[in-house]
């Protein structure tokens, strides 16, 4: 007895129909992915808002924003102080905080180099978005260190969302390097300041009522519709905090540096900002790089509370500006 077997058009038809299911099924696919990858996110801050209040009940209150060295050079960033509460405790005890220039691993001082040989080529992955495109290992000088992609929040600028700070919590940025980084605003109203460890009470919004942390893990523009850059961090990474040995208080109506792992709010998230013309963000690092990330329709932040809330790109301006700054005595209303 003659088999007859599929013939051409039978398979082409079965091929088309396969085909069409993947369409089909490869959207969900990648939905699915970016979900647990914003899981992944979500979760991240969360362990960070875990190390902060475990951080706040071992030493009354949360970690300065930035520290100087004793010497007035550059110290380390509040990432390293919560090293402890992250299960990195091997790391912390192996750190030293005095010294020239302990925050600055490529090139400022021995401690410095030597902090930096602590974590070079460990990936923290706390610290990290899994949908981020940006390469979280770069080269600090001798070597690649982490190069976090959540900022602590300073608060907002004066003005943004028409919300408006105090005069004595002001400072100009940045005094060094010139372009846009020297158009920077900084402000001293929010939880993660240099100098200055907050305390849940002087959070009098409400903890539920201000961010402390947010997410910073997407490319910004080296050139208006044009080609991107890494980020504004510049080579510094996790290490690195500020040398100021006066708080932002203490420099109103002076120039303040420059201030690592941290920014002072004065764009919506996800704003396209252009380094080296917009103003307060440039290459070698500005004081007011956006929240933004590679997350559909905004970025995740992380309260005092420990809560993580996901804010829309379209967040109402008021309402982010209010969510930066503690103690405005405004009522956040819905976001």
């Amino acid at each position: 007895m003659r088999r007859r077997g599929f013939t051409l058009i039978e398979l082409l038809v079965v091929i088309a129909i396969i085909a069409v299911l993947i369409a089909l099924l490869l959207p969900a696919v990648q939905q699915a992915r970016e979900a647990a990858r914003r899981t992944q996110c979500k979760n991240n801050l969360k362990q960070m808002g875990l190390a902060m209040h475990n951080y706040h009940d071992n030493n009354n209150g949360f970690p300065n924003g930035n520290i100087a060295s004793s010497a007035g050079g550059w110290g380390l960033s509040w990432y390293m102080r919560i090293m402890p509460y992250v299960d990195q405790a091997p790391v912390f005890n192996k750190l030293n905080f005095s010294g020239a220039h302990p925050g600055w691993s490529c090139c400022g001082s021995a401690e410095g180099q030597a902090n930096g040989d602590v974590i070079r080529g460990i990936r923290f992955a706390f610290t990290v978005c899994p949908s981020s495109p940006l390469t979280d290992l770069r080269d600090s000088g001798g070597g690649n260190t982490e190069h976090p992609q959540y900022y602590g929040i300073m608060g907002a600028v004066d003005g943004f969302g028409n919300v408006a700070v105090p005069a004595n919590r002001k400072a100009n940025c940045c005094g060094c390097c010139g372009g846009q980084a020297a158009t920077g605003l900084m402000t001293s109203s929010g939880m993660l300041v240099p100098l200055d460890s907050k305390k849940i009470r002087d959070c009098s919004d409400g903890t539920s009522n201000v961010i402390i942390v947010g997410e910073s893990s997407d490319f910004i523009y080296q050139s208006a519709g044009g080609s991107k850059t890494a980020d504004v961090q510049g080579v510094h990474g996790m290490l690195m905090g500020g040398p100021n040995l006066v708080n932002v208080e203490g420099a109103v109506g002076g120039m303040f540096d420059r201030q690592f792992n941290l920014t002072t709010v004065r764009y919506a998230p996800n704003f396209p900002a252009v380094a080296g013309t917009t103003a307060g963000i440039d290459d070698n690092f500005g004081i007011n790089k956006p929240l933004n990330s590679a997350h559909t329709g905004g970025v995740h932040a992380l309260l005092c509370d420990g809560t993580v809330r996901f804010l829309s790109n379209n967040i109402d301006l008021g309402t982010y500006a209010r969510l930066c700054n503690r103690d405005d005595g405004q009522t956040v209303g819905d976001y």
